[in-house]
């Protein structure tokens, strides 16, 4: 379980799958930083819906947000920007 005292988790983007979303957790976990696919441990897993579509979140510590979105698109990752992404 991730857990940093005092730190928020936040949403850096959504995708389209529940295995998109794993994939990109184990990329960014795989160079050290730390993320979470929320649900992915108890089988179900947190949907954001944008435009009528589901889709699944992936989250980083609060202050690994911006190398996390550097890493993804680096590495080419297609991303759906989360509601606070534009």
């Amino acid at each position: 379980m991730l857990r940093r005292q005092d730190e928020a988790l936040v949403t850096i983007a959504t995708f389209g799958t529940e295995f998109e979303a794993s994939l990109a957790r184990g990329a960014l976990e795989a160079i050290g930083i730390p993320a979470l696919v929320p649900g992915e441990w108890g089988g179900s897993f947190t949907r954001v819906y944008r435009g009528g579509v589901r889709a699944t979140a992936l989250q980083v510590f609060e202050s690994d947000r911006e190398r996390a979105m550097i890493e993804l698109r680096r590495m080419q990752i297609r991303i759906v920007p989360s509601d606070g992404e534009a």
